[in-house]
């Protein structure tokens, strides 16, 4: 019997545990997901930074252990899938000499991924029943990356006050009309990878601005506004 209590009060504790380390990753995401637009008037460049910042990692890790999900859902050769090359998906790679031009970089990117991300949901909601973890993980993911797109377009409205942001295209180009299971399989799975790998390096990109304190220098002069 004493044993009995003790294990409840182990699996208890251990509970709470758990509950105070997710209590934070469940405020950020209740957070991102009341706020549906956010005013680049409201906060200052270090505060958007940190937010982005936090979501990105968030999101990072969660594409990650979304696109385990994926291929676990892929049956046999899933990973022989995702090393297949397509020329229609947008690239990881982040480009640019200064840190500005890098951060524009992680903003073209993002924009670009988000319209390939829900031409992927559709096509899991086509072959999956509705309560499908991947279709639902990235619709989720969708509303996220469009957060962190908003807080970056923010940012560099801070950065480079005085220089249009270029926008992507609304519809992925080079996507074909039709696409066979196999295809939708690859391309899914692609987009989920490069995706994980932009948002890794939005991190990094992220982190050595906060590092070269370029936000706070801003901050001043918008405090002054």
């Amino acid at each position: 019997m004493h044993c009995h209590v003790r294990n409840v009060v182990c699996l208890s504790q251990r509970s709470q545990a758990t509950f105070r380390m997710i209590l934070p990753v469940l405020i950020l995401i209740a957070v991102e997901l009341v706020l549906p637009t956010v005013s680049c008037k409201n906060e200052s460049c270090s505060q958007l930074l940190q937010h982005s910042l936090r979501l990105t990692r968030l999101m990072s890790k969660r594409t990650k252990e979304l696109l385990e999900t994926y291929k676990a859902s892929q049956g046999d050769f899933a990973d022989l899938i995702c090393d297949m090359q397509l020329d229609n998906v947008p690239v990881s790679t982040v480009s640019g000499q200064t840190i500005s031009q890098r951060i524009l970089s992680v903003y073209t990117h993002l924009k670009e991924f988000l319209p390939h991300m829900k031409t992927v949901m559709e096509q899991q909601t086509d072959l999956n029943p509705p309560t499908n973890p991947v279709a639902e993980g990235l619709n989720r993911m969708i509303t996220h990356v469009h957060h962190i797109a908003v807080r970056v377009n923010c940012i560099l409205e801070f950065l480079q006050p005085n220089i249009p942001i270029p926008e992507p295209a609304e519809r992925p180009t080079g996507i074909p009309p039709a696409q066979n299971i196999f295809q939708q399989k690859a391309y899914g799975c692609i987009v989920l990878s490069r995706l994980q790998e932009l948002l890794s390096k939005a991190v990094q990109e992220q982190r050595s601005l906060k590092k070269r304190k370029m936000c706070r220098k801003k901050d001043q002069k918008w405090l002054l506004n």
